[in-house]
């Protein structure tokens, strides 16, 4: 198995990598999910986070056992083009380059109108094309100086992204009907698969957090274990998020398909829980560019390195 001297430093270790996970995964999609899987299957919701929760386990499995093998940096770039060859490694480099531009754009706008819902001036022209630069070069600047700074930023942002959650999630409890959380019915294999499906989105990008492969301190060790971490915490987070929710809200969660966590915050705290959840929103939006901009240059990188895209290496 080839393994290429990068030049790089070894300095993210389990938490630095556990936190890089959890940021990608844990994105704005979990602020809305708990009412479409609600619309689902009711209270037996939880029932299709336990069956998403093991599928997506098994798949990164097998990430655990190639990352720690593979420990160049690339992630799934280096892992295809290391089992598959040159070609499809390019291929795969071209669509998460391609991917990685789109979705940073798409979250960047989301960001900047979910400020000018509460600020009015977010929605001049040239604020929004200042805030963009500032995002992106400030992002750029910290990751250049070194992967400590970029995945230290990564941690602080992660933990700032949860704290919404954790506070609704703790205070939440209290606020619980038992009852709403009563089975009516024993769900059907077809509406397990059918929530699945869509629970799926909500589990996705882990992959992406071992792009960094080639500064991740002891590999073969760190990886299985990050993996490990980060997903079974998001497992329980979102369990956590769903019973919460559903057990404030009962069926009428499914009524607010657009911002189910905010409801159920207000009906917790007041007007100032919608407040927090929408702060929260736009932390986990801001948080996700953050891993963005440490994970998608680091594909850029690798591809030079191999030659598999015309570009040369810094």
């Amino acid at each position: 198995m080839k393994q290429k001297e990068e030049g790089l430093k070894r300095e993210v270790g389990v938490f630095g990598l556990s936190a890089n996970i959890v940021n990608i995964v844990v994105g704005a999609g979990i602020f809305v999910i708990p009412a479409i899987v609600t619309q689902k299957m009711g209270s037996t919701s939880i029932v299709a986070y336990l069956v998403c929760g093991v599928l997506i386990a098994l798949i990164m499995l097998c990430f655990a056992e190639i990352g720690s093998k593979v420990t160049n940096t690339g992630g799934s770039f280096a892992y295809i083009e290391e089992a598959f060859g040159e070609y499809p490694g390019f291929i795969a480099a071209i669509v998460s380059v391609a991917a990685g531009v789109m979705a940073d754009a798409a979250i960047a706008n989301a960001l900047i109108d979910i400020l000018a819902a509460s600020f009015e001036f977010f929605n001049l022209e040239t604020v929004r094309v200042s805030f963009f630069l500032v995002v992106f070069f400030g992002l750029g600047a910290i990751n250049i100086i070194g992967v400590k700074q970029g995945i230290g930023l990564v941690k602080v942002i992660t933990l700032l992204k949860l704290t919404p959650l954790f506070i609704l999630i703790i205070f939440g409890f209290k606020d619980i009907d038992i009852h709403n959380l009563y089975w009516e019915s024993t769900p059907t294999i077809k509406q397990i698969g059918e929530t699945c499906l869509i629970l799926i989105f909500a589990f996705q990008g882990a992959e992406s957090g071992l792009v960094i492969g080639g500064e991740i301190k002891n590999p073969k060790k760190t990886v299985p274990k990050a993996i490990f971490l980060s997903i079974l915490s998001i497992l329980i987070i979102y369990i956590l998020i769903q019973t919460v929710t559903q057990g404030v809200m009962g069926i009428e969660l499914a009524n607010f398909k657009e911002a189910p966590l905010a409801a159920t915050a207000e009906v917790i705290f007041g007007p100032i829980g919608y407040t927090l959840l929408f702060i929260g929103a736009a932390v986990s939006m801001f948080g996700f560019l953050t891993g963005e901009i440490l994970n998608g240059p680091r594909i850029l990188f690798a591809s030079a390195r191999d030659k598999v895209l015309p570009i040369k290496p810094l």
